[in-house]
């Protein structure tokens, strides 16, 4: 299995992901003849500017993961693979690609003792997805009940009723998954990209004293970002908190209309 981990990786770094729809091909196209030549810095640029033509599609972080992991800068690579698998939780390769750099960070995608099972159900729709879900079956159970009220006591009255129900029971079981991911590793959350490690300060400033450190790659709770110049963050794992600087820690969030 330890060999198996690394195979994996390198089969999907090889195979830069398929482009999408949104952007221009023969460009896109261009960025990933530029990584299969080894022009791994070059790529990284092309990548960039496909996460700012579309921020919300998972392929522009994925690709740009492979290459900065390539260019052995391991807290940016977690950082591109978290914001991918955030849009695409059932991709292989970017669950496979992520859960290998985590673990040269000394971490691990699914918390140990954790059924795989059950770690893929829990991420098996982004929490984008599950929100779309909630809409649409919230209507669904506005027009369901409504056409039960109008067809009191018929036939289609009472399949329109065990519609409205299905449909609100499902309702509730999609609130409660979205309250329940809120607890995910990657909500609120933010990863070290600086090489060495983040300080982490008693306070918001340099007047403040270092008393830890967060170290590259670190997947890290975003507490407080209301100061220009840096973040509260929390490490779980230590169970202790303090302040970064913003510019060490990449936030694992969209830039919509970039």
């Amino acid at each position: 299995m330890k060999t198996l981990i690394p195979l994996l990786l390198l089969a999907a770094l090889a195979v830069p992901a398929a482009p999408a729809a949104a952007y221009d091909r023969s460009e896109l196209a261009e960025y990933n003849d530029l990584y299969k030549e080894g022009h791994y810095e070059e790529a990284l640029e092309g990548y960039k500017k496909v996460e700012a033509q579309e921020p919300s599609s998972p392929e522009g972080y994925y690709n740009a993961g492979n290459a900065l992991f390539r260019l052995n800068r391991p807290g940016p690579a977690v950082a591109s693979y978290a914001k991918a698998f955030i849009l695409d939780p059932r991709s292989s390769d970017i669950r496979t690609n992520l859960d290998f750099a985590l673990r040269q960070t000394g971490q691990k995608l699914a918390p140990e003792g954790a059924p795989m099972a059950l770690h893929y159900l829990y991420y098996l729709l982004s929490e984008t997805e599950i929100q779309m879900m909630i809409a649409l079956l919230f209507w669904l159970a506005c027009l369901a009940g409504a056409a039960r009220f109008l067809l009191d006591g018929s036939g289609p009255g009472l399949a329109a009723g065990r519609a409205a129900a299905l449909s609100a029971l499902l309702l509730l079981a999609s609130v409660a998954w979205l309250g329940v991911r809120q607890s995910s590793p990657f909500n609120s959350a933010g990863v070290v990209v600086k090489a060495g490690g983040a300080r982490m300060l008693s306070g918001p400033g340099e007047n403040f004293k270092t008393y830890a450190s967060a170290p590259e790659g670190r997947l890290v709770k975003i507490l407080d970002e209301a100061d220009d110049n840096y973040y509260e963050i929390g490490l779980p794992r230590e169970g202790i908190k303090g302040w970064a600087l913003k510019g060490e820690i990449e936030q694992l969030t969209f830039q919509k209309g970039k």
